[in-house]
């Protein structure tokens, strides 16, 4: 098994990390905090980082077509003007569930976003996931904690994690419809305390899968479920995980203070912080919300 160690990138103070994105224009890694409301993003390599308030729990940033970026915040979706913090209201999300919340989402190839729902406090049961495209339509109901989701390169299977299954599925997906079935496990996370939070996948077809509670990012093969590789992280929870850089094969990495004791944020004062890792393995660029289909 291949181990790669990460290093820090930026001590952030992150309450909830999460949402790591690559964005190919800006040439900048992008992450949000969940409970800290804010969507961020930082060059690499002059560690340049700029952070916008949105005022709301915010699960999801991903770059749109038209320059703007896509949020999925607390009870809706919308477009944000990063230059100048305004959102735009794209459409309203689970009206009548006001204490669920957005948690981690991505595109298809078609530029459609698929984002998960969860409730604030983690109630199970209480999520779905939903595709939109201009309209909302739920793709799987009574989710527990909807996160990492990623395509094969052949667009013929979709991964995703509900994070208190504690597995890997995998569905059959038709890109033109965008519809999904023939549901499966194919990874089994079995490690006590270990839980599985963002995923993405590489070149190779292989599974990277950020685990909460296990100070590590792991690389798992989907045809056969087997661990094939393991980033260790200075931090307990481990939340998401995007390709990019020049090369698309730095690993950018989110993780979180939530959840942790006093204690254990002594032991571990990285907790919260942004880390890379150069894994030597081209990871597959990510496609952006496709603005007016």
């Amino acid at each position: 098994m291949q181990i790669w160690n990460a290093e820090i990138l930026y001590k952030t103070d992150l309450i909830l990390g999460e949402g790591a994105y690559w964005h190919v224009g800006w040439k900048k890694f992008l992450y949000v905090d969940i409970e800290g409301q804010k969507v961020g993003c930082i060059n690499p390599i002059t560690k340049e980082i700029e952070e916008k308030n949105v005022g709301k729990r915010v699960g999801t940033v991903i770059p749109a077509t038209n320059g703007k970026l896509i949020v999925a915040l607390q009870g809706s979706i919308e477009e944000l003007d990063f230059e100048t913090g305004e959102l735009t209201n794209l459409v309203s999300i689970e009206a009548d569930k006001p204490d669920n919340r957005s948690n981690d989402g991505k595109c298809d190839a078609a530029g459609r976003l698929w984002i998960g729902t969860m409730h604030v406090d983690a109630k199970l049961h209480e999520g779905a996931l939903y595709l939109f495209d201009g309209e909302v339509r739920k793709m799987l109901s009574s989710t527990s904690v909807s996160n990492g989701i990623c395509w094969s390169a052949d667009n013929r299977v979709m991964y995703y994690i509900d994070s208190f299954d504690y597995n890997v599925k995998a569905y059959d997906f038709d890109l033109e419809s965008g519809n999904i079935s023939n549901e499966r496990i194919i990874v089994k996370i079995e490690e006590p305390g270990y839980t599985p939070d963002g995923m993405c996948i590489d070149g190779q077809g292989m599974l990277w899968v950020a685990i909460w509670g296990g100070y590590c990012v792991n690389r798992y093969d989907p045809a056969t479920g087997n661990l094939i590789g393991k980033v260790t992280v200075d931090a307990p929870n481990v939340t998401n995980c995007a390709f990019g850089g020049d090369d698309m094969s730095q690993l950018f990495i989110t993780t979180a203070k939530s959840g942790l004791s006093d204690e254990q944020l002594q032991q571990y004062p990285l907790s919260g912080a942004l880390f890379c890792v150069n894994t030597g393995i081209p990871g597959s660029t990510l496609t952006p919300f496709t603005v007016n289909r």
